[in-house]
């Protein structure tokens, strides 16, 4: 890990070791039916620990890429039949629903913040560009969510435009750019709300809040972009469904 300005920077190795499998899986090199090489083969390919590996594997197991025998080690699925489903509250912080009355609050650089520099793996103060809108109904605010884009990946994008962007930002970056997301990491708290989240939800200034930050990551593991999204924890209840091991 590296830290910057107090924050720890995430530095997902098993990822590396993750996409490399699935990525071979994909193309045929592993094909289905056949073993993985071992966990220490693989360790050692990637000078990573075991532990590293085994978080990946489980990952790939979980997914239904690769099965796992007592004894034997790991052996190939193929592509699974259908991909997993990110929670709500993920989607509603990448995309846009049309039929949710939403008001921009923002759109313009921003200097990132330590939370945001470590989340982008940039420096601190780095400028990058944010999209801060919020959800209202016929009750008020509903959440927050701020969207930070690295300069050179949002610059010759809609990101850097005050309109409202319908659909999957994502799909804007790679249909723009050629940048594709890979994977997403979730980091999930529950604090006190800041007086200027305070005034745009209008809550009263001890609010509790559920702050999730959401960024996407190509599988070069270099960052596409990161999503606040606040919610006061009186106007939320978070819930999901699915399917056990």
């Amino acid at each position: 890990m590296v830290c910057v300005a107090g924050y720890e920077v995430p530095t997902p190795k098993y990822m590396r070791v993750l996409n490399t499998v699935r990525e071979r899986i994909e193309n045929g090199a592993y094909l289905p039916g056949t073993s993985l090489p071992s966990e220490n083969t693989l360790a050692k390919e990637f000078a990573v620990a075991r532990p590293t590996v085994l978080k990946a594997l489980s990952i790939l197991r979980q997914d239904g890429w690769i099965e796992s025998q007592q004894g034997k080690g790991h052996f190939v699925r193929g592509r699974p039949s259908a991909a997993g489903v990110s929670p709500q509250y993920a989607r509603e912080a990448l995309y846009l629903d049309e039929t949710v009355a939403t008001e921009i609050l923002h759109v313009g650089p921003v200097l990132a913040s330590p939370r945001i520099a470590a989340s982008l793996h940039i420096p601190e103060g780095t400028p990058v560009y944010e999209r801060r809108r919020r959800t209202v109904s016929e009750f008020g605010p509903v959440d927050l969510v701020s969207t930070f884009v690295p300069v050179d990946i949002a610059v010759g994008t809609d990101i850097i435009k005050p309109a409202e962007i319908a659909g999957n930002l994502l799909d804007h970056i790679h249909q723009a750019r050629g940048f594709r997301g890979d994977y997403v990491i979730e980091r999930l708290t529950a604090r006190r709300v800041t007086a200027e989240e305070a005034e745009a939800l209008d809550v009263p200034g001890d609010e509790p809040v559920i702050t999730t930050v959401i960024t996407v990551y190509q599988s070069s593991g270099d960052a596409l972009l990161s999503s606040v999204l606040v919610m006061p924890g009186s106007r939320h209840e978070i819930e999901d469904a699915y399917p056990l091991p």
